[in-house]
């Protein structure tokens, strides 16, 4: 965290929440059972419509999408606004151009039925994106984002 870059300790709550993690970790091995199966449904469920998720064997799952920067953009605000997905997405200058990479992290609190949900959701958006909907250069504006939440400067 950028704040404790020269902090000679942790602030408490984070040591605290890491040992509850911990805890859990060694108590409750239904949670690691319940994500490890998430994380198969997924991946394997992106290869089958498809999708190239690279060589992974850790509950990240990246979606590696053939696309500019413009249509990165675009995406990810569909995938948040229209779908209520967040994921972190990689592009240029980060990876080459013409790639964009979805990161995807299920966890275990996770469901089948949000598999499902994000599978479908990534189906319809590789078909937007190559029915040319995301192509636009006029990529996704903050003043509408702003609108829409009716934030107002401060």
């Amino acid at each position: 965290m950028r704040s404790q870059i020269y902090a000679k300790s942790l602030p408490m709550p984070l040591v605290i929440g890491s040992l509850k993690r911990l805890d859990m970790i060694r108590t409750m091995p239904e949670l690691r059972e319940n994500l490890w199966k998430i994380v198969h449904a997924i991946q394997s469920g992106f290869k089958e419509r498809g999708f190239n998720i690279g060589n992974t064997n850790t509950p990240v799952t990246p979606v590696h999408i053939f696309g500019g920067v413009a249509e990165a953009a675009n995406m990810a605000f569909e995938l948040r606004e229209k779908y209520n997905i967040f994921c972190s997405v990689v592009m240029y200058p980060v990876i080459p151009k013409g790639m964009i990479i979805f990161r995807i992290i299920p966890t275990a609190a996770h469901t089948m039925d949000d598999v499902n949900y994000t599978l479908n959701a990534f189906s319809e958006l590789k078909r937007n994106l190559e029915s040319g909907k995301y192509a636009s250069e006029d990529v996704v504006n903050i003043s509408k984002f702003l609108k829409t939440y009716r934030i107002n400067k401060i």
